[in-house]
């Protein structure tokens, strides 16, 4: 027995992979921040300024970086809830367009 479904569908499960991944990422990443800061004894404002802690900085703007992402893929299954085609939709993060695979290939068979 063979499934189809349909583009939209598909786009929305890799959307949603992503959102995961990307979320285990920010998790690790802000946890190796915390270790930081609590070694440093620094305050929170401080500490996670990049333009206070060079040491950290490239870290800092990463995990900013990959929270947007998270919002924008939220957005998207959002937009996905709401009826909407994000098929066709592209990302604003260059990183999560790279990451996030063609799903137009993407064949789910149910024997």
């Amino acid at each position: 027995m063979s499934l189809s479904v349909n583009p939209n569908d598909l786009a929305l499960l890799a959307v949603m992979r992503r959102y995961f991944l990307v979320k285990d990422e920010v998790s690790a990443l802000k946890a190796r921040l915390e270790a930081a800061r609590k070694d440093s004894a620094e305050e929170i404002s401080r500490f996670y300024d990049p333009r206070t802690n060079a040491t950290h900085a490239e870290d800092i703007l990463a995990w900013h970086q990959l929270r947007k992402e998270m919002d924008e893929l939220m957005s998207l299954a959002a937009t996905w809830g709401r009826g909407g085609n994000i098929e066709t939709q592209q990302l604003a993060s260059k990183a999560a367009v790279a990451k996030v695979a063609p799903f137009s290939d993407f064949q789910l068979s149910l024997d």
